[in-house]
């Protein structure tokens, strides 16, 4: 038993999943504590400021849920990661920026659909009927 997981694996991927969001988690954040929630992105339109601001709630409630409830936590990042991809990738090439900052997202989000099975089969004997 790893990380309250029968399979070990699976335990380290939620820590990898963990971990992830806990970096998105404290960039977001710091950019609030920098600039304040009225902060615009430098120009950013009202949609993307809200979903990048809300981010710092969502990511680390995806995280708690991982733990607390598992698969509600697997869906939630599978559909977080999917449209803060594809915003963020709308982003770059409507307004130009660091293309990085996307491309290592795009990496997360091809781990967490390559191993997202794997834990949600670890969680089995977790999940209520």
């Amino acid at each position: 038993m790893a990380f309250g997981l029968p399979d070990k694996r699976a335990g380290w991927i939620r820590i990898v999943y963990v971990l992830c969001l806990a970096a998105g988690t404290y960039s977001h954040a710091s950019i609030l504590a920098r600039h304040g929630w009225r902060w615009n992105y430098g120009g950013k339109p009202l949609g993307t400021v809200l979903f990048w601001s809300a981010l710092t709630i969502l990511d680390p409630l995806v995280a708690i849920l991982l733990f607390a409830r598992p698969r509600l936590g697997i869906t939630l990042l599978m559909l977080l990661m999917l449209s803060d991809v594809v915003h963020n990738t709308w982003i770059i090439y409507v307004y130009g920026g660091v293309v990085w900052m996307v491309a290592d997202q795009w990496v997360f989000l091809i781990f967490v659909l390559a191993t997202a099975q794997t834990l949600w089969k670890a969680t089995q004997s977790r999940a209520t009927p």
